[in-house]
């Protein structure tokens, strides 16, 4: 325990003050209607006697060390898929280690629509794609990287697995585990390259007419396109990703038609690839990061030093009315290369933990709670520390304390802190080792102090 703070209860006072000014104007208005009855004479302090006696209830604030009400925390990561990812991320020795290649494989229409002469919608089924370019939305303020930025494509030379490769393996299933000839993805020919200036928030590379005959042959499996950025500390991520192709009619010759395509198969690979456990306090990213409390047996138990109440005053959590409680996590350096890109807030939900399921695969309950305010990427940067981020848990560790806990049903004690919204960024926030539990209590005079 390392705080305790403590405040008078002033409810008393107040409550005979707002209760005594409503009586005297309740008597001069009696007086008003019967002057017969001598209502001046009687002081307003004599009506209604004390509500409370001074002194009757005591808020104190404690602050527990983990070691006090902790038995044990971990953290586990896998809880998504890049492959299942909303955007794409590229980089290049971002903050001196981070790599990240984006993969697609485009399927190229055999049949297009084409309105001909007479403005009657028809289907073409001999195109002839001539050009085309893949575009990346990028979001700017989820990026680091000095502007301009250039990033280059490359066809993919072996056949790979868009749901399970990696970046040392192009397919990684339960069944078969085929390295990558060139971690990163094995990269032949060029397509092309393109800059992001100053203002502009696209990327676009050119693709020819041979690379996208290539990719029309849907029977290899080695098709595709590995872009790369080229400039180094650099961090890119992409909101959107196609490839617009340009073909002409074999109907009307003189019509170019553009057709749009999502890639039905993509996904970035990155490197390095933190370890699926760690010691330290992680919370976020993709794939995501929980970790998990164990809060101790018998914290109903645990007594509480009450200082400003006397000077060997101590209670049982149990003996005081918990008000209020939270967890107090104070942001720490995120992993190198993976520092959050956007605000995140943080939420705890309870944690259904059994005996015949691994801990990393248990239900989650829930939501015990939410972070009073979002933390900001600059707070996981080095050194890190500062403000910490109060987490409300006051129902939670009610039912930990309750008069009824040893007949009632037994409460979960493990809680998950993950973010509120999972999978919707790349980095993760890291928090000092060191959680702490806030509570207050107010404690009335008639409990037994121990």
């Amino acid at each position: 325990m390392t705080l305790a703070r403590d405040s008078v209860g002033r409810a008393g006072a107040a409550g005979r003050a707002r209760f005594h000014g409503g009586v005297l104007r309740g008597l001069v208005a009696t007086c008003a209607l019967a002057a017969s009855a001598a209502c001046g004479e009687e002081s307003p302090t004599d009506v209604g006697g004390s509500l409370l006696p001074g002194q009757a209830i005591r808020t104190i604030e404690v602050v527990l060390d983990p070691a006090s009400f902790l038995a044990r925390d971990t953290s586990f990561s896998g809880y998504s898929d890049p492959a299942l990812a909303n955007f794409f991320v590229l980089a290049k020795s971002f903050q001196g280690v981070l790599d990240a290649h984006a993969l697609a494989r485009f399927d190229i229409p055999k049949v297009i629509a084409v309105t001909d002469s007479a403005g009657t919608l028809r289907s073409d089924s001999a195109p002839r794609f001539f050009a085309g370019r893949i575009v990346l939305q990028i979001d700017t303020p989820r990026s680091a990287a000095a502007r301009p930025f250039t990033a280059h494509a490359v066809r993919i030379e072996e056949p790979w697995d868009p749901a399970s490769t990696t970046w040392t393996h192009r397919i990684d299933t339960a069944g078969v585990r085929e390295p990558w000839r060139n971690p990163g993805g094995t990269g032949g020919r060029a397509i092309g390259s393109g800059t992001v200036a100053a203002g502009m928030d696209s990327l676009v590379i050119p693709v020819d007419s041979a690379t996208l005959a290539a990719w029309a042959d849907s029977a290899n499996t080695a098709r595709g396109a590995l872009i790369m950025l080229e400039a180094p500390n650099a961090r890119v991520r992409a909101s959107d990703f196609v490839l617009r192709a340009d073909a002409r009619s074999s109907i009307r010759r003189d019509t170019v038609v553009t057709v749009t395509l999502r890639p039905p198969n993509s996904r970035f690979i990155f490197h390095p690839r933190l370890p699926a456990a760690a010691a330290a306090t992680l919370v976020g990213g993709n794939p995501a990061w929980r970790t998990y409390m164990e809060f101790r047996e018998g914290l109903d138990t645990l007594t509480v030093a009450c200082p400003t109440i006397s000077a060997t005053c101590r209670i049982r959590l149990r003996d005081a009315s918990i008000t209020f409680g939270s967890l107090l996590l104070v942001p720490a350096a995120a992993p190198a290369g993976f520092t959050p890109e956007d605000t995140m807030q943080v939420t705890v939900r309870a944690l259904i933990s059994t005996p015949e399921v691994p801990l990393a695969r248990s239900l989650l309950g829930d939501i015990m709670g939410v972070a009073r305010r979002f933390v900001r990427p600059a707070e996981f940067a080095p050194p890190a520390g500062g403000n910490p981020v109060e987490v409300s848990l006051t129902d939670f560790v009610l039912a930990l304390t309750r008069d009824t806990l040893r007949t009632g049903p037994r409460p979960t004690r493990w809680l998950a802190v993950m973010p509120l919204i999972e999978s919707i960024d790349f980095g993760i926030a890291a928090f000092q080792p060191v959680v702490r539990l806030r509570l207050v209590l107010t404690i009335g005079s008639e409990l037994q102090l121990r």
